[in-house]
């Protein structure tokens, strides 16, 4: 703010815009410019905001990174495949979601062998 606050004592000086008294047309736009920047500042501030961390995919998200099938993940938020329902998947729930034969070998076969998804399943 202190650099538009520069920026327009300067332009009000250079350009020579306003009344007989330099100064205080040069602190004005001063001011002008330092609220207005200020202004846009947090305005992008609050829209800008990282987008919020979905814990329902987390161990989705890491199972897919491992596998490298990561471009996956948009097709488990569509059919609403969070974290608990990882033990349950099937082959035609992954075919539900339009993910194809080869991944889903992979992603069926992980769990079967994670102890943690496989011993989920059983309860």
């Amino acid at each position: 703010m202190v650099a538009a606050f520069g920026s327009g004592a300067m332009f009000s000086l250079v350009s020579g815009l306003g009344g007989p008294n330099q100064v205080t047309n040069a602190v004005t736009s001063g001011l002008f410019f330092a609220l207005v920047q200020g202004g846009l500042f947090k305005f992008g501030q609050k829209f800008s905001q990282p987008p919020v961390e979905d814990t329902h995919y987390l161990r989705t998200r890491s199972m897919l990174t491992n596998l490298g099938l990561q471009n996956y993940e948009k097709n488990f938020k569509k059919g609403l495949l969070t974290d608990s329902t990882l033990p349950l998947l099937t082959d035609s729930a992954l075919r539900d979601v339009k993910i194809p034969p080869g991944p889903r070998l992979l992603i069926l076969d992980h769990i079967q062998r994670d102890p943690g998804l496989k011993g989920a399943r059983k309860k």
